[in-house]
Formats: C-alpha cells, structure tokens, sequence
C-alpha cells in the first residue's frame, strides 16, 4: 500500500515541475531577445576589440593603444564633462520646478506639456532646430542685441562646448525632471506639514522631508539623463563641432576608418565606464540619503 505522504509528495514535485515549465515558458521569448540583442552583440563586439588590425590573433594591443593615448583621454574627458554637467543642470532645474507644479500653479498643464515636447522630437531633428535657434542671426540672439541694451554682440553658442550643454539638457532633462516630479507628487503633505507644526523651518522641511523622500525619483532620472547625454550621438555630430565624445569616435572609427576592432575596444571602455560610474554614484546617492 502505497504511503499517502509519498503521493502528496509526489504531487508537489509534479506541480513544481510544472511551474518551472511555464515559468520557462514565459521567460524564453525575453531570454530569446536578450541574448540575441545583447549578450550575443556584446560577445562580437568584445571579440572584435581583442583582435589584431591584421586578423591574425588576439591582443589587448587595441586597449593599450586607446588608454595610453592623449587624445582619446581628452575624447573621454569630454564625455564625462558633457554627461555629468547635464545632469547636475537637469536636477538643478528638476527640483524648483516639481516643487512649483506640485501646487498646481495656474498653467501647469501648459509647462508639464513643454516638459514633453523634447520627448516628442527627433534627437536629430531637435539638434538641427536648437542650431537654427541658436545661430548668430536666430531668433534669441536677434531678441537678446536687439531689445536688450546692454548684449550688442549675439552669443556664441553653437559648435561649443557650452551649447552642447545647453542642447542636451533641452532634450534630456525632460527624465530628470518626470521622474523628480513624479516623486514630489507622491509625498504625503501631512508628513510636511507635520514637521512645520513642530517649529521646522521651510528649508528644513525641504532639507529632512522633502529632499531624502524625493531621493529615488532624483535618482532614477538622474541616470536616465546621465546615460543619455553619455551615449548621444546625433547631437555631438551635428553640433559639437571640436567636441567629439565617445560615440562619435566609435563611429569615425568603424565608419570613417574602417577600424573595426579599435572602435569595438573603445565601445567596450565606454560600457565599462558607464558602469563604474552608476555604482559609484548610486554608493554616494544613498549615503546622502542615509545621511
């Protein structure tokens, strides 16, 4: 006679088994896209950047050649320089202008709209319309020498690094902002209004409520606009000018030159910064809101 413990047992590993298998089942057509799209590229991309110029072996000769030259130091440091500076402008502006929405100020429905309209364009079309914008004889250099006294001459912003600046944090603050905003909104005022009954001061509600309950919305967008501004392509090839990040070296590099595995091993050293720099900002983002 069979043990009524064993069936039931028996029965659980059945189900078990079953689980997994439509839990497999689920997941394969994502798996299938992952490793296609990315594990599979990322595997190609890493091999090419090992390989010699003349196909004939394998050599880290690609990464020393890169990370002792000057000039692609200078590329990185224009990199980070153009990244970091965009996304401390965009919490910069993020986090007056979610306080002000947060109070459904008359025609913040109109703002929260031109919040989107950078989303809604074109990197390309975006970096094309803020040149026109932007040139010596365009319309806010024409309003600014010719209705205030005191700029006679128009501003050079296009080609420089300021107006690289400027033009990715038009069309990536936009993360920064929606997601700071997003984080605001779902504060409970009466925590706020709690600590002002207690004698806190404005700023020091901002300071200990606000701010650390706002931290993961900050967060978040922060790395959306920094991850964006790093890998923008369009706009540093139409407007930079001298100023030529990592992505446009990759791309002068595979398309210009036709220097396949020097360009992968530099799209290997941009992916590996990109991380070291997330984890090092998330360590220091959530000591600060430890703190």
């Amino acid at each position: 006679m069979r043990n009524p413990s064993s069936g039931f047992l028996i029965f659980i590993s059945m189900q078990f088994k079953k689980d997994n298998l439509l839990t497999l089942l689920l997941l394969f057509p994502g798996l299938v896209f992952f490793i296609g799209l990315f594990i599979y590229p990322l595997c190609i991309t890493f091999t090419n950047s090992l390989t010699i110029s003349n196909h004939t072996g394998y050599s880290l000769q690609n990464y020393i050649d890169l990370l002792s030259s000057a000039k692609y130091w200078n590329v990185i440091g224009i990199t980070f320089v153009l990244a970091i500076s965009t996304t401390i402008l965009s919490v910069l502006i993020a986090l007056p202008l979610a306080l002000i929405l947060r109070k459904r100020v008359k025609g913040h429905t109109f703002i929260r709209l031109l919040i989107l309209l950078p989303l809604t364009v074109l990197a390309l079309i975006s970096a094309l319309g803020l040149l026109i914008v932007w040139d010596k004889n365009g319309w806010v250099n024409l309003f600014l020498t010719q209705v205030l006294p005191f700029i006679d001459e128009p501003l050079k912003i296009n080609y420089t690094l300021y107006g690289l600046i400027l033009f990715y944090a038009w069309l990536y603050s936009p993360h920064t902002i929606l997601m700071t905003l997003s984080s605001i909104e779902g504060i409970d005022r009466n925590v706020e209004q709690a600590a002002t009954i207690t004698g806190a001061k404005p700023f020091e509600v901002f300071r200990y409520i606000t701010l650390p309950l706002s931290m993961s919305g900050i967060r978040s967008g922060s790395v959306m606009t920094f991850l964006l501004a790093f890998g923008a392509f369009n706009v540093p090839l139409i407007a930079g000018g001298n100023y030529r990040p990592l992505t446009v070296a990759i791309y002068t590099e595979a398309g210009v030159f036709n220097n396949w595995p020097k360009a992968s091993a530099l799209a290997i050293i941009m992916g590996i910064l990109e991380i070291i720099f997330i984890l090092i900002y998330f360590k220091l983002t959530k000591k600060r809101s430890a703190a």
